[in-house]
């Protein structure tokens, strides 16, 4: 498993801790907090990639 598996599934589990999918609007908060997660992923790779440089 690497790393953005791992946090994929950190962010799913605290999701799911919080609000369940179950509840209306969960899939909306859910597509929301994998945006963040993911925007954060790229700005960290973006930053790595520039101290590379």
């Amino acid at each position: 498993m690497n790393d953005l598996e791992r946090n994929l599934n950190k962010v799913l589990d605290e999701h799911r801790h919080e609000s369940g999918l179950h509840v209306i609007g969960g899939q909306r908060r859910l597509i929301d907090r994998l945006v963040q997660f993911f925007e954060e992923q790229k700005k960290t790779q973006d930053t790595k990639s520039e101290l590379e440089h």
